[in-house]
């Protein structure tokens, strides 16, 4: 079946608008953007060779998102709702989960200082009585906008700074970093 120009809707300047106004929320599904997109560059005047170079897409397809935008809208650009099981995470269970990143363990009554993914799955299972794996958990914290990773231990806070201050003077005064090189000098203790 070919394509042919003709074909193809006409989109107003309100539909335009309605579509520019899509476009600048920051929380659009990529699919649906470039949706968006096509109708866009069609109400801007693009014909269907130019559309379908720069989408990738196929003349059919472009034509396809078209119709069904100057049929049913908006609404008509968005995918149908998939198969299967529905997700585990509802919307409370995101609620709890970007509430109890943000706020310290020992707040909650925690008898630790830092989240693992475990102790988090741990802790949201039992204030929502949705269990997920640790591993899907920290899908669902990038999915957020936090950074996981282990972290980084240190011993600064338990140290000396006069033992410290004195362990630096004391190597500047033998002359080096503490690497060894030509002439360094080796003090017994």
């Amino acid at each position: 079946m070919e394509v042919r120009q003709h074909d193809l809707p006409l989109i107003s300047a309100d539909q335009r608008s309605e579509v520019e106004k899509l476009l600048r929320q920051r929380t659009l599904q990529p699919r649906v953007r470039e949706r968006l997109e096509m109708v866009k560059a069609r109400a801007l005047g693009e014909d269907l060779a130019s559309i379908v170079r720069w989408c990738g897409r196929s003349a059919r397809r472009v034509t396809y998102w078209l119709q069904r935008y100057s049929t049913g809208g908006p609404a008509a650009l968005s995918d149908a709702p998939r198969s299967g099981r529905p997700p585990r995470a509802d919307a409370a269970y995101h609620q709890a989960l970007e509430a109890a990143v943000t706020t310290p363990p020992r707040q909650l009554g925690l008898g630790f200082d830092v989240w693992t993914s475990a102790r988090l799955s741990t802790y949201l299972a039992e204030q929502t009585g949705v269990r997920l794996a640790p591993g899907w958990l920290r899908v669902l914290l990038t999915q957020h906008d936090f950074v996981t990773g282990r972290p980084k231990h240190t011993l600064k806070h338990v140290q000396d700074p006069v033992a410290v201050a004195a362990s630096v003077a004391e190597l500047a005064a033998a002359g080096g970093t503490g690497r060894r090189g030509t002439g360094a000098l080796r003090i017994a203790s």
